[in-house]
């Protein structure tokens, strides 16, 4: 097991290398909720409790008033772990988190071997074999394998966010996800992985890329065989297939596949753009675009094409590049024969035949099918002309042009 590394430089299922966050993930995961009984369509009756404590009996309506009672009610704690100074209520509860500390795992998976420290972790393991989902929201009756996650979900419905950034002022329904985004303030990493040296702030996400050096990915798509880590990746890949958009922006109507494509979409609406580049002042409202953009400034270009050498600043550009050399087309247009490569090409794509031009210029009445045909347009408004040459003093609107331009200094003549 890779050791956490809190010295390691700064740059959102396994085992994790920190203790301490394997510790406050076992606190999450260990719920104390029993599955609804089912009630008319499987759904617990309204106004029930959704919150118990794990010390006492009694139950709250609301996350931040069940933890407010833990601090009131059982402030004294009388049985103390000798590695970490955690206390507990319970010597059973003692007995559960010391396990923590060891590499002791007796709770194993009939079905895949994977093995568990705790009885909870390898009933909530198991349901991602059976399928089984017993924790049902009252509000809208979507299902969950989890409580925790029902927990958070019911954040959604109520709005209860009560763990608050002391350096931004954004909210979090759990502590963990919380300490996650402090970490980007703090470029603080502590999850390292020994295979390749790559380091993360989320622990999940540490998790879901050590499965990819064990080989482990047990969920295939059916349609085109593409295999996947974790259950949720493959769902959210099979609506590649279905075209299936279940998360509506309420602004605009737009529809998308994925809920994070929704919360990402949505700061267009609110001009809430929280990742700032500190070399331009250029504003995203996604970590990934983030991350690309800072490697213009860089220069860095960490993907490599095995196949003809070829590098990019960004994955998505990678991914394109590879299914050139497949040709690999998976997704074809159902009014014509044309096939591409992604699904937002199909989408952009399709607009040619519906005639619908959903990206519309403020400063004139010009409208365009593509959100990048958009950008280059408001670039003769606004006089930009943001790709400059380092050779001489010309800039240019588009990449394509200045990469065209270089030629003239390198002497380079690709077309004989």
């Amino acid at each position: 097991m890779a050791s956490p590394q809190p010295g390691s430089p700064p740059p959102a299922e396994q085992c994790i290398s920190s203790k301490q966050e394997e510790e406050s993930q076992q606190e999450e995961e260990e719920e104390r909720d029993q599955p609804a009984k089912k009630r008319g369509r499987g759904r617990p009756p309204k106004g029930k409790p959704l919150f118990k404590c794990s010390m006492c009996s009694e139950t709250f309506k609301t996350l931040s008033a069940e933890q407010s009672h833990k601090l009131a009610a059982h402030a004294k704690q009388q049985h103390t772990c000798s590695e970490c100074t955690k206390a507990f209520s319970t010597k059973a509860q003692l007995s559960k988190h010391e396990r923590i500390h060891s590499s002791q795992r007796p709770f194993q998976c009939p079905d895949c071997n994977k093995a568990y420290k705790t009885s909870t972790e390898l009933r909530n393991h198991s349901r991602s074999h059976t399928g089984e989902k017993p924790f049902v929201c009252t509000e809208c009756g979507k299902a969950f394998m989890q409580a925790i996650c029902l927990r958070i979900h019911m954040t959604q419905h109520n709005g209860e966010r009560p763990y608050s950034c002391r350096q931004c002022s954004k909210s979090y329904p759990t502590l963990s996800k919380l300490k996650v985004h402090e970490r980007s303030h703090t470029g603080e990493k502590p999850y390292f992985c020994a295979e390749c040296g790559k380091s993360f702030a989320d622990p999940s996400v540490f998790r879901k890329h050590k499965r990819n050096h064990q080989g482990h990915r047990p969920y295939a798509c059916d349609e085109c065989g593409k295999t996947y880590t974790e259950l949720k990746d493959l769902k959210n890949h099979e609506r590649s297939h279905t075209g299936e958009k279940p998360f509506l922006c309420s602004d605009c109507g737009k529809a998308f596949s994925r809920s994070s494509s929704l919360a990402c979409h949505q700061r267009i609406h609110s001009q809430n753009k929280p990742y700032q580049c500190e070399q331009c002042g250029k504003g995203f409202t996604q970590l990934s675009s983030y991350q690309s953009h800072l490697r213009t400034h860089s220069g860095e270009k960490p993907f490599l094409c095995p196949q003809c050498g070829k590098m990019f600043s960004d994955p998505s550009s990678f991914r394109r590049h590879q299914r050139a050399h497949l040709g690999f087309k998976p997704y074809p247009c159902d009014k014509c024969s044309k096939r591409f490569r992604q699904p937002a090409d199909l989408a952009v794509h399709e607009r040619v035949h519906s005639g619908e031009r959903p990206y519309k210029c403020q400063s004139c009445d010009k409208a365009f099918v593509a959100s990048w045909d958009l950008r280059r347009h408001m670039l003769v408004h606004t006089g930009l002309r943001p790709f400059s040459c380092t050779e001489c003093d010309k800039s240019f609107t588009e990449r394509s042009s200045l990469n065209k331009h270089r030629r003239v200094h390198s002497g380079e003549r690709p077309f004989k």
